[in-house]
């Protein structure tokens, strides 16, 4: 057993990284959303060979399943439409050296959103904000299975 001991100092000596990555805050829009049945911040588009059977949601089901906005506003002074806002958890943002580990230096800036356009009592659009982290590094790996060696992406690390 004391034999061993020398080799596995080695590993983790040997073993390591270098990159750099960035946290971002990514917002984007989502027309006729697939809302999930509970709140999350992570919605998709409705594929459209299913428009045919595809569920209206509703305010009240919005509100059935996600429970009360943090915020409701309306669009415009004259405008019937109506944003729903549900705020998560928050989105640090800042950059990401990788020394033989990912080192987060961030701050939080903003939180996670999902805003839903209402017209009608129907969801129509949705906008969400999410974190994102984006970048890449190179390094080599030991483990039981032997080593690895090569670049992989750090998108979706932190996530």
């Amino acid at each position: 057993m004391k034999k061993f001991v020398p080799y596995l100092a080695l590993c983790l000596l040997v073993q390591g990284c270098v990159g750099a990555g960035v946290l971002i805050k990514h917002t984007e829009a989502v027309r006729d959303p697939v809302v999930p049945d509970i709140a999350c911040p992570a919605l998709y588009p409705r594929d459209i060979s299913e428009t045919t059977n595809a569920l209206v949601y509703s305010s009240a089901w919005l509100e059935a399943h996600w429970g009360k906005p943090a915020s409701v506003t309306h669009a415009g002074a004259g405008d019937l439409d109506e944003i729903w806002t549900y705020r998560f958890r928050p989105i640090w943002e800042g950059i990401m050296p990788v020394v033989v580990t990912p080192i987060p230096l961030a701050l939080p800036i903003g939180r996670e959103k999902v805003r839903f356009v209402l017209r009608g009592g129907s969801v129509i659009s949705a906008m969400q904000s999410r974190r994102q982290t984006v970048g890449g590094a190179v390094g080599l790996g030991l483990g039981p299975c032997g080593g690895a060696f090569g670049a992989f992406s750090l998108e979706g690390l932190f996530e």
